[in-house]
C-alpha cells in the first residue's frame, strides 16, 4: 500500500485516524529524532488541500504532538541531570559534545530553541540540554513552542499550496528520510559497539 492509499484509507476514517497519526508521529520525533513526522505532516496537508482533512485539528495535532514530546525530553534533562550523561558515553552525547552544546547554549539558548524543530535529526538534543543547563522553563516555552508552531505552520502551508506536486516531493522525502534512518541506526549501533 503506498503512502497516498494509506493517508486516503485514513481520511476515509472521518481524519481522527490522520490527527492521531500526525500527534503520534510528531511526538516520538519530538523523543526520538529520526522519526521521520515531517512526511506524515506534509502528506496530510496534502489532503488538506484536497479538502479530505481540516487544517486546524491536524494542526494542533502535530502542534501538540511535537510540543509535547520537546518537554519530556526537557524534563528527562531536568530529572537526570548532567552527571548522569558526563558520567560515561551516550549514543550522540558523548561527554565532550554535551559540554561543547552547553557552551553554545550558553550564548544561544533561546535561538537554539527557537529554531530547534528546523534541525532534522536532532530537534530533542536542544530540548535536552536546555534541561541539563537548568534552563528557565519559561523561556523553554517562550522560545521552544512558538518555533515547534511556525515549523509545522510551514509544512502544513507547503503541503496544501503544492497540492498535486507535493505527493511527488514525498515519495523523494520519504526515501531520504528512511535513508538517514537506516544511517543513523547504523551509526548508533557502531558508536556503542565502539564505546565498549
Amino acid at each position: 500500500m503506498s503512502m497516498e492509499q494509506m493517508a486516503h484509507a485514513m481520511a476515509s476514517q472521518g481524519g481522527w485516524w490522520a490527527y492521531l497519526t500526525i500527534f503520534t508521529a510528531t511526538f516520538l520525533e519530538g523523543v526520538f529524532p529520526p522519526a521521520p513526522s515531517d512526511v506524515v505532516v506534509i502528506f496530510c496537508a496534502i489532503l488538506v488541500g484536497q479538502n479530505q482533512l481540516h487544517w486546524l485539528p491536524g494542526f494542533l495535532a502535530a502542534f501538540l504532538g511535537g510540543s509535547l514530546g520537546a518537554l519530556l525530553v526537557y524534563w528527562i534533562g531536568i530529572k537526570k541531570g548532567r552527571d548522569y550523561f558526563l558520567s560515561q558515553p551516550r549514543p550522540f552525547l558523548s561527554p565532550s559534545r554535551l559540554l561543547l552544546m552547553e557552551g553554545h547554549f550558553a550564548r544561544y539558548g533561546n535561538l537554539i530553541l527557537a529554531l530547534n524543530r528546523a534541525v532534522v535529526g536532532g530537534r530533542s538534543l536542544g530540548f535536552l540540554i536546555a534541561g541539563l543547563t537548568g534552563y528557565s522553563f519559561k523561556k523553554v516555552l517562550l522560545y521552544g513552542l512558538p518555533g515547534i508552531a511556525l515549523w509545522y505552520g510551514l509544512l502544513f502551508c507547503l503541503g496544501i499550496f503544492f497540492g498535486a506536486q507535493a505527493k511527488h516531493l514525498v515519495n523523494i522525502i520519504i526515501i531520504v528520510v528512511m535513508s538517514l534512518l537506516a544511517l543513523s541506526l547504523v551509526s548508533a549501533l557502531v558508536t556503542k559497539k565502539l564505546m565498549k
